[in-house]
This record gives structure tokens, sequence and C-alpha cells, in this order.
């Protein structure tokens, strides 16, 4: 995604939005990226060529979208700070809970089980790690969102052509300045 041209994010950035994101379903993910493209694309001159109603339309649906990628990436530090890290264990009734190494049936020569594991405090503190990077980050993509939100206006409304004002007539001679009428005489009180 890195390096798709526009692309919001760098490549590295990329790689640790997408380590964070394995906490939710795939379809929330791809509503974060979706929103990180639609923010950058709005920045670019071709939104600002839209018709009003297109511009609006989509203005909404970016406000929408903003809405949800922020509830997707509060649950994804939730999952990975609070949860139980989804492990993507199958196979032979295994779980994230339950790990069974034993088939009834096997050939003459048993394989050898062998797993590597560390403490799940090691999985939450990279997971705090991530948490602080996302919020850092957060910040800086909702500033450069906020501006490409509000560049060429929030809402548009339908261009209407205004009425052209009628042209006074043209006097054929030219007029010269009158003098005002003589004021009549005062009456004196008497």
């Amino acid at each position: 995604l890195g390096r798709i041209p526009h692309s919001p994010l760098h490549i590295l950035e990329w790689m640790l939005l997408t380590l964070g994101l394995t906490q939710v379903p795939l379809p929330a993910a791809l509503v974060v990226v979706g929103w990180l493209f639609l923010l950058a694309w709005r920045g670019l001159p071709p939104f600002q060529e839209l018709r009003h109603l297109t511009y609006n339309a989509l203005q909404v649906i970016l406000m929408i979208l903003t809405a949800a990628a922020l509830g997707i990436l509060v649950y994804a530090v939730g999952e990975g700070l609070l949860g139980s890290p989804e492990m993507f264990i199958t196979g032979n009734g295994s779980s994230s809970t339950l790990l069974r190494w034993y088939q009834d049936r096997s050939p003459t020569l048993l394989p050898i089980p062998s797993s590597f594991s560390i403490s799940i405090w090691w999985y939450r503190f990279l997971m705090l790690l991530w948490a602080l990077w996302l919020a850092a980050s957060l910040i800086r993509w909702l500033r450069r969102g906020w501006q490409n939100f509000s560049l060429g206006g929030f809402f548009r409304g339908a261009v209407r052509s205004l009425p052209t004002p009628p042209t006074p007539p043209t006097p054929s001679t030219p007029s010269t300045p009158s003098m005002p009428p003589p004021l009549p005489p005062a009456n004196p009180v008497g």
C-alpha cells in the first residue's frame, strides 16, 4: 500500500498499522485502509472538481468513515491490550486456548512436537508500544485529514447564475449638470 501513488502512509507505517489491526476482522481493517485513502484523495485537485451533489455525498461518507475508523482503532487497541491475542491456530480441534498435539493415527516414526512461546506480558508490552505509536500517528493523520476535509469548503450549494442587471440607456446628447431650483424668499414674521 505504501507504493501506491498518493498513499497516505509510508511502507513502515502501513506495516505497523497492519500488525495492530490483526486483532480485528478483515472487513474492519479494510474500513480503516479505505478511510485513509479517501482522506488522502480528498486533498487532491480532482476532488475539488466534483459536482456539488457528489462532493457533498462524499463529505458525508467521509464523516461516517471517520467515526467508524476511529471506533475500529479504539477496538483494536482494547483487544490488543486487554484481550487474548488471535493466534490463528487451526487443525486437530485446536484453538487459541487448547492445543492438541497428538493424533490417534501416526506413521511408525512419531513426529517430535516443538513450540516457542513467550510470556503474554511481552505481547501486552508490544501492544502498548503499538498503541502509543498509533496515538501519535493518529494525531498527525487527523490534522492532515482535517486540512484535506476543509479544503474547498465543507459543503457546496448548487451554483446559480446571477441575473444580469439591466443596462441603463445611453443618452444620445451629453447632458449638462442642472442647477437646483432657487429657494423661495423668506417671509418676515411680523
